[in-house]
């Protein structure tokens, strides 16, 4: 599948062709698989053990979801075709809050110099994040009709 656009990102008058991926329930469940793979292990030597417990805890609870779901979308997609956007697109939406996620959680407790008022922020938004995957995470598990593992 392609798309065009006009405009300026493709320079005055002409168009530009670039191909949209993840179109499907299929690329949903391989985009979840993806990210579950990538999480990284929580590893930090100037963290106190609370942190690193509190990180780890958060990534694992990220990768069984991630997998549980990416595992269902796909055998779903094999049952029952691509899907539609309204099909697939929470799927997305969990791969990326994951991904964000991580991504967070590799900022806490990694400053030259400790800030806790930035740290505390940062731990704010990852809990806003996890609220919201785990809202996703019950959606997808409805939608796929069976449970994954939930709370992030």
């Amino acid at each position: 599948m392609s798309s065009r656009v006009s405009g300026p990102a493709g320079g005055a008058g002409t168009d530009t062709l670039f191909a949209v991926m993840n179109t499907s329930m299929d690329d949903a469940g391989r985009c979840l698989l993806s990210v579950a793979w990538n999480i990284r292990s929580s590893f930090s030597r100037d963290a106190p053990n609370s942190v690193v417990d509190r990180q780890e805890r958060i990534r694992e609870n990220l990768r069984d979801v991630c997998r549980s779901a990416g595992h269902g979308a796909c055998d779903w997609a094999g049952r029952h075709g691509p899907g539609t956007e309204a099909d697939y697109v929470p799927f997305l939406r969990l791969a990326d809050l994951a991904y964000e996620i991580d991504t967070l959680l590799a900022l806490v407790g990694r400053s030259l110099v400790p800030d806790h008022e930035r740290e505390a922020r940062r731990w704010a938004e990852i809990d806003v994040l996890v609220t919201r995957a785990d809202v996703l995470a019950e959606g997808t598990a409805v939608f796929l009709r069976e449970p994954v593992a939930l709370t992030c």
